[in-house]
């Protein structure tokens, strides 16, 4: 029978009646005759599908499928975002399958079925959030505003139900005033903008989104807005937009902000306002160059960042609030410290404040989790013993600031959450102790979802509603870079455990997020439903579109794919790290972990995964084909990449051999150490210098070629654009750096 009616009632909230819509514009699409939508039921000669928000037994996130008569079907839902998902999953049933940058639908869609039974569906994990806003040119960052709403709408088919906003000091919303000083960065993306040039494999892509015109890479809506002032007004409004697109979809906004951290002017202020007797000795301090931004204290401000300083906390205090009034419409503020922590110098101090509070030795020493985060460490062991002397201060501030003297919160959004997040994991233990019964506490340790699946007891509490830990799940690792990357069987791990141990939720963390969606998929149905696997995952998204038999081979080929990642994860081997200065720094240094033997054997795992997904086009039908094609030239371009990159590490031996012979002394020429004369060897390194750095730059060209075909999303040309600009630009110019060396030199032979 046809679907003839879709009633809504006279009182329809907004989203139900966008389910209605969604629901009449898909049935259209797949069965050739688009249903009326009507408020009240009428006599119709076909099927009836009746909605509601109003769902008896269901929590405000349920919704159900129910059968009412042979030609009236109702779906339900305990609140009208709940009710838009049932109709989403609805359509699911019937074969359509959401991409984060549109739908596919099957080219050959069956007849129209509804369940025979009723179908109540109910999350394990109530929140499901998706990280927008970070950094890199992969990253929603360098969107306009606007971008975001098709996005949002693919996130609520997807059933995610927030969205989370990573907050630098440099980005270009807070604006942060101390004692007289005031920052003076307002960047997005540390101000790295990648350039565009019309020789760039793939200019017609930037000519199409009007980055060639502005000849960067950059966010249109905060592009040269002028001063300072005028930079950070675009920005607030930038996110206040963001927020209400996504309220409007019953999306939550969530923000994490680096708190301990202060732009230049605010460290100095914080520096000369500290009175001697209030500073501590001084401790070993992480400090990056990130564009235009310095993350991590100087040693003297480090000094000023203790517990007993009442200037520090006051700037800490000052920084939060500036947040909470820079995102007025953010559902929860989560404040952490920078990446690699502040200052751990007033540990011992803090320890014993909290101790004499919650009597927390009574759990564990401060040497006893000193020894654990050493031992538990992902990578360095002092990096994490200075994470967790960091963390502890942190934990101090946070509990004295927020618990103790609280923040203004007329200005933010009624309801609205503020709590510490990303402690390191050796904290979480105390956190009942300290946060508010039912706290929300946003869970970030480790990069790796390998390594995160290995501390997941941290989460474990004796009550288990004392603390709704959400958990940071990565689908990819920016370390790895822009190279496909599937997580499926780490991520599993986590779900498991994360239902096992009934946590509040999870949000994800990714950039180049158009090649995650089988990942995506897993976690979006694994949330709700036990039973759930990655191949189950993958099998469910392709099947329908693809057909049984491109299936088989998208499976061997993300098996392949998983298996790559998972090395790739474990022994942190970064390839790709879409920054300006990461082949400079391979060029003067290359990395033991990346010798030209590993780089062939890694490019052939990518041709052979690549190999399969050619297959699984070839079966594939038609509906499922463009999916595919994309996320083919991102694997095949690994291969290119790699080898661009082997024949540099070629290059770069050479050319330390040829230093070698013009630095040597005459004593180290001895015949028999340098048979056939050392103007030979010199000419035979040079050359080999400049043939690799030839290939290098012939196979970087061919790499950005291939990835320009799978462009489908802004993501995916902020990726183009760096490995444009960040990568070839750079081999090209070592090539010719090469090719110029090798045109003349002498040498005195012996």
């Amino acid at each position: 029978m046809k679907l003839t009616s879709i009633v809504t009632g006279s009182k329809r909230p907004k989203l139900v009646a966008q389910a209605a819509c969604e629901l009449a514009d898909y049935a259209a699409r797949l069965f050739g005759a688009r249903p009326r939508v009507v408020m009240r039921p009428r006599t119709t000669s076909g099927v009836t599908i009746v909605l509601g928000a109003k769902g008896r037994g269901l929590s405000d996130q349920g919704y159900a499928l129910r059968p009412l008569d042979r030609t009236t079907f109702q779906i339900e839902g305990g609140s009208p975002i709940a009710c838009l998902w049932g109709v989403y999953d609805l359509l699911e049933r019937w074969g359509v399958r959401y991409e984060l940058h549109g739908d596919v639908l099957p080219d050959r869609p069956g007849p129209m079925r509804l369940p025979e039974a009723d179908v109540v569906c109910e999350p394990d994990l109530r929140l499901r959030c998706f990280r927008t806003y970070n950094d890199f040119a992969n990253n929603e960052c360098l969107w306009a505003a606007r971008d975001y709403r098709f996005l949002l709408d693919q996130l609520a088919k997807l059933r995610f139900n927030a969205i989370m906003v990573y907050s630098r000091p440099g980005d270009p919303v807070v604006d942060l005033r101390f004692r007289g000083a005031r920052k003076s960065v307002a960047e997005p993306n540390f101000g790295w903008k990648p350039q565009i040039r019309a020789d760039h494999p793939g200019h017609d892509l930037f000519v199409a989104s009007g980055d060639a015109r502005r000849g960067v890479f950059a966010n249109p809506d905060l592009h040269e807005r002028g001063d300072y002032e005028k930079t950070i007004a675009a920005g607030q409004a930038y996110m206040r937009r963001i927020f209400r697109m996504a309220h409007a979809r019953g999306i939550k906004c969530l923000v994490v902000a680096q708190v301990t951290d202060f732009d230049v002017p605010v460290r100095n202020a914080l520096r000369d306002k500290t009175r001697p007797r209030d500073k501590v000795e001084p401790s070993p301090i992480v400090r990056i160059r990130m564009g235009d931004y310095r993350e991590g204290p100087d040693v003297e401000t480090g000094r000023c960042m203790s517990v007993s300083n009442p200037v520090f906390l006051d700037a800490l205090a000052a920084n939060m609030q500036a947040h909470i009034d820079a995102f007025p419409d953010a559902d929860a503020f989560f404040f952490t410290s920078t990446e690699f922590g502040g200052s751990g110098a007033d540990c011992d101090r803090a320890w014993r404040a909290l101790d004499r509070k919650y009597g927390l030795s009574r759990i564990k020493s401060l040497r006893a989790l000193e020894s654990e985060a050493r031992r538990h460490a992902e990578g360095d062991p002092g990096r994490a013993r200075h994470e967790l002397h960091s963390d502890i201060v942190a934990l101090y501030a946070f509990d004295k600031l927020i618990n103790e003297r609280g923040l203004d919160m007329t200005r933010a959004r009624r309801g609205a959450v503020v709590a510490p997040a990303a402690l390191v994991a050796d904290l979480h233990r105390f956190l009942p102790r300290i946060l508010p019964h039912g706290s929300m506490f946003f869970a970030q340790y480790g990069y790796t979802p390998g390594y995160v699946a290995t501390r997941t007891d941290t989460l474990r509490q004796e009550d288990p509603g004392s603390i709704q830990h959400v958990l940071t799940i990565s689908a990819e690792d920016d370390n790895i870079g822009l190279l496909p990357q599937l997580t499926g069987p780490a991520v599993h791990k986590i779900i498991g455990a994360l239902r096992r141990v009934g946590a509040g939720g999870f949000s994800t963390r990714q950039w180049q997020h158009s090649n995650l969606l089988p990942t995506f998929h897993y976690m979006a149905h694994a949330a709700w439903e036990k039973g759930w696997t990655p191949v189950r995952a993958y099998r469910h998204l392709y099947e329908p579109i693809c057909g049984v038999r491109a299936v088989t081979h998208i499976v061997t080929a993300f098996r392949r794919l998983e298996r790559i990642t998972a090395h790739l994860h474990k022994n942190t081997i970064c390839i790709c790290f879409p920054i300006p200065s990461w082949l400079t720094t391979f060029w003067w240094r290359w990395p033991d972990k990346l010798p030209p033997p590993d780089l062939e054997k890694i490019a052939r795992v990518y041709e052979q995964t690549s190999d399969d997904l050619v297959r699984a086009i070839r079966a594939s039908r038609p509906a499922g084909r463009d999916m595919l094609f994309a996320l083919e030239r991102h694997t095949r371009f690994v291969v290119h990449y790699c080898r661009s990159l082997a024949d540099l590490g070629r290059a770069r031996a050479a050319e330390g051999i040829a230093r070698q012979v013009m630095d040597n002394d005459k004593q180290s020429f001895a015949a028999d150490e340098w048979p056939g004369g050392r103007f030979e060897r010199l000419d035979a390194s040079r050359s080999a210098v400049t043939e690799h750095a030839r290939k290098a730059e012939a196979l970087m060209r061919q790499a950005c070629e291939t990835f320009a075909e799978g462009v489908r999303d802004r993501n995916d040309l902020g990726a183009l654009a760096t490995l444009n600009h960040y990568n070839l630009d750079v081999v090209a110019a070592i090539a010719e750096i090469a090719r110029a060396g090798g045109d003349m030199y002498s040498c005195l032979d012996f």
